[in-house]
């Protein structure tokens, strides 16, 4: 029997199932059609470029990207430190060290390895122990653990402690080797070689520097910074193998300076022993070559110790270096302003003859020791302008010799039948001395001098230039201020003939085979605006001053010496003073000239020439004396067989 087939009912508008095959008479439209080419083409587009995404994203992963994310990858199981580099070695002319590095173990932790909570509490009791550091600082050191990947527990171990430590640790805490700055004489070069200190936050910002750097903070070491730095080296600490890997640094290039190591040590010795006996502590001192410039020697008192500040420094030398009232930092032969005193009147001589106001020969005659002024508004009123002595009849040689105020009054403002320069003419040569100009020493920290004038005392006072004033910058007091650095330039200009050389300090710069980097020559400023011959009458009036005049001590040296003496006073009226003194030497082939600053000396005199003689004795030794051997006849004694 055939099954019975049967249709479901749909609605007028559906189709059935079987109405999906529809047959050329139907009235609806075919249900499959096929799909357009286009559609293909898009779709097969769309897949291409979502492999062509993967390819190009795998690619810059891979190829371009890879490196750093290796560094990543290694970084989940490793930490890299920069170690920083040897500093360069600093050398004097003949070879001797002066600054150098001394090897030293520091302690480091890994803050990733570094135990949690309670196990680090003990590890921190037992590094207290090991270390003998008070348990609030070394706390203190591990929250650095929360801002720094690495960071420094303690610097420069002894070996018993770093024996200690890798006998009881291996995680977590590390020695690693470094390095220290050492100076082997250090108070007495530090005016030179300045000191090393850490980074600042705005050290930061030029991207060599790392967070545990130190750099130069003052002297050679600061301004020979990029050459003496190196390159850093790194260590790979593996904390997944629990081993280190040291890769070394590069060191920096060192210096040879023109600094004498024996001249700085007397010039040192010099001054500081005039100063411990007056109970003094402030003074200067420089000596350079008169022929080329370089500086030889260079000191400042109070002097510090830059072994000192090559690491951490306590709370105790923070205050000492830093907020002491007597500023051991300041060098005060590069930025030390004052009076020059009597010093400046060879300016006031050269002036003078150039400008024909006198002669060598022009006299004063001084009487009364002061000369008198009256008031150019009110002649009722009368200024006294004294001299520290009676004088008598003075020539130009004379009073350079003797330091005659009244004398140098006379050539700068006038008097009686000296006309004077005028400070306009005055200025003048005092500018064209480069007292207004920093010189340009090759170290931080230089000031250039001051000359004042009109226009800058009515800004100033709101008063105009008086003849009053002139005669006090023409025996150097007023506001008239230099630099012991300028003094010595200046007495060197004297000694060789009228050049002003740049002051320079570094010679060359060496590679670690000591080969030439770079080298440092001379360097003229300026040609003073004198012929020979005028100059000879003013270097003669110098040698004078050691003959029979105020310099005398220096007289009795196995060689020719000129100078100056000077004292100048510092506040009006308090008898506040500062002894001055500028020489050179051999007279007549100079090799060395020195300048020599000693502050507020008291009812004390001539101390700066007492310095200056100390090391001049010592610079020009007397000869040795000649023995003469006695020829005595033998006695019958001594002829017996």
């Amino acid at each position: 029997m055939a099954k019975e087939y049967k249709i479901s009912g749909y609605g007028e508008e559906d189709v059935s199932p079987e109405e999906t095959l529809a047959d050329s008479f139907s009235s609806y439209s075919k249900v499959e059609t096929p799909i357009s080419s286009t559609v293909l083409q898009v779709f097969y587009g769309l897949i291409a470029l979502v492999f062509g995404f993967f390819i190009l994203t795998a690619f810059k992963l891979e190829v371009l990207n890879g490196k750093d994310f290796r560094a990543l990858a290694i970084g989940n199981r490793s930490s890299v430190y920069d170690i920083p580099a040897m500093r360069g070695n600093i050398f004097d002319r003949s070879g001797e060290v002066l600054g150098e590095n001394q090897p030293v173990f520091d302690l480091v932790a890994i803050s990733a390895d570094l135990p949690k909570k309670e196990e680090l509490a003990v590890l921190i009791q037992d590094l207290r122990e090991i270390l003998g550091d008070d348990l609030e600082s070394l706390q203190k050191s591990f929250e650095q653990r929360d801002s720094q990947a690495i960071f420094f527990i303690r610097k420069d171990l002894d070996k018993e402690r770093v024996l200690q430590i890798q006998n009881k640790y291996t995680r977590g805490v590390y020695v690693i080797n470094s390095v220290t700055r050492k100076y082997p004489e250090g108070v007495k070069f530090s005016s030179v070689l300045g000191y090393t200190g850490k980074v600042s936050t705005e050290d930061l910002l030029d991207t060599y520097y790392d967070i545990n750097d130190r750099k130069g903070r003052a002297g050679i070491e600061a301004s020979f910074e990029n050459y003496l730095r190196g390159e850093h080296g790194r260590i790979f600490f593996d904390r997944a193998n629990n081993r280190y890997i040291p890769y070394p640094s590069k060191p920096g290039q060192s210096l040879v300076l023109n600094i004498d190591a024996e001249v700085q040590r007397h010039l040192y010795d010099s001054v500081n022993e005039i100063l411990r006996a007056h109970g003094l502590k402030y003074g200067s001192a420089v000596a350079q070559n008169p022929n080329t410039g370089e500086v030889l020697g260079m000191v400042s008192f109070p002097a510090y110790d830059n072994n000192e500040l090559s690491s951490e420094i306590s709370e105790d030398l923070y205050q000492k270096y830093f907020i002491s009232k007597d500023r051991p930092l300041f060098n005060r032969a590069l930025g030390g302003r004052f009076n020059p005193g009597s010093t400046i009147k060879a300016i006031l001589a050269l002036a003078g003859l150039k400008e024909k106001v006198i002669t060598p020969n022009t006299t004063i005659t001084d009487s009364m020791g002061y000369i008198s002024i009256p008031n150019i508004y009110n002649p009722e009123i009368v200024y006294r302008y004294r001299d520290w002595r009676v004088q008598g009849t003075v020539d130009l040689k004379k009073a350079l010799a003797w330091s005659s105020d009244i004398y140098f009054y006379s050539v700068g403002g006038g008097y009686g039948a000296i006309k004077g320069l005028g400070y306009d003419r005055l200025e003048k040569y005092y500018r064209a001395f480069l007292i207004d100009r920093a010189l340009g020493i090759d170290v931080p920290g230089e000031s250039a001098g001051f000359v004042p004038d009109e226009k800058w005392k009515i800004e100033k006072f709101g008063q105009p230039w008086f003849t009053g004033d002139t005669y006090n910058v023409s025996i150097g007091q007023g506001d008239l201020v230099v630099t012991p650095l300028w003094l010595s330039s200046y007495i060197s200009a004297l000694a060789n003939g009228g050049t002003f050389y740049k002051p320079v300090l570094v010679k060359k710069v060496v590679d670690g085979d000591k080969k030439d980097v770079k080298v440092f020559g001379s360097e003229e400023l300026a040609k003073l605006p004198f012929d020979r011959a005028t100059l000879d009458i003013v270097r003669d009036g110098l040698r004078e001053v050691v003959v029979s005049g105020t310099g005398q001590l220096l007289g009795n040296l196995p060689v020719k010496i000129a100078a100056k003496t000077g004292t100048a006073e510092v506040v009006s009226g308090a008898k506040v003073l500062n002894s001055l003194l500028v020489a050179y030497g051999p007279y007549e082939n100079p090799e060395i000239a020195i300048s020599v600053v000693i502050e507020n000396i008291g009812p004390h005199q001539g101390l700066a020439l007492q310095a200056a003689k100390k090391f001049l004795e010592w610079y020009f030794p007397a000869p040795a004396p000649v023995v003469t051997p006695v020829l005595v006849s033998p006695s019958p004694v001594d002829n017996v067989d």
